[in-house]
């Protein structure tokens, strides 16, 4: 089972994401998400979501093929797993493939959805929005909406709950 946190960009959804994967399970709990600039500031946002002193989250770097974080050894030692920046991993991945790749790439995220469903550790996924603004004009842009906009279809599809945020208000959507 897993909750899908969809929004624009600072729409406050890591923020309820982190709460909402804290209440999911007892600690430690897993963040996963692609490495980026800034990652010593989200480290200092995690340390409020603490319950308690013994509380802390594990941090695992991205993997290039996102399933490999949901495996038993892995996933047996936290109480829930949150997958952070998708969006990110999606734009990683098509930044080293050609637009040929891109069906394998969705086919790859719905494996993902699939076991994410399917696992007795709660899970939550954060994802950007692209849906609400408007078509780039470039191809390589174009190329990112059209494939994270079949992926969050993908992933809303198969997830137990989801959520909007807009302007840090959660809007459940399921």
């Amino acid at each position: 089972m897993f909750t899908l946190v969809t929004g624009g960009l600072r729409s406050g959804k890591s923020e309820y994401a982190l709460g909402r994967a804290s209440e999911l399970g007892p600690p430690p709990w897993l963040y996963v998400a692609p490495k980026i600039e800034g990652d010593d500031e989200l480290k200092a946002r995690l340390a409020k979501h603490r319950r308690d002193q013994d509380a802390t989250w594990k941090f695992m770097e991205a993997p290039e093929h996102l399933d490999a974080v949901l495996e038993p050894t892995t996933l047996s030692r936290h109480g829930s797993i949150l997958i952070d920046r998708f969006t990110v991993w999606i734009a990683q991945r098509l930044a080293k493939s050609e637009q040929t790749a891109d069906r394998a790439l969705l086919d790859e995220v719905g494996r993902l959805a699939d076991r994410l469903y399917r696992s007795t550790t709660p899970g939550v996924v954060v994802t950007t929005e692209v849906g609400l603004g408007f078509l780039p004009e470039s191809v390589p842009d174009r190329r990112l909406v059209d494939v994270v906009g079949m992926a969050n279809q993908i992933l809303s599809d198969r997830a137990t709950a989801a959520a909007l945020l807009v302007s840090g208000i959660p809007l459940r959507l399921r």
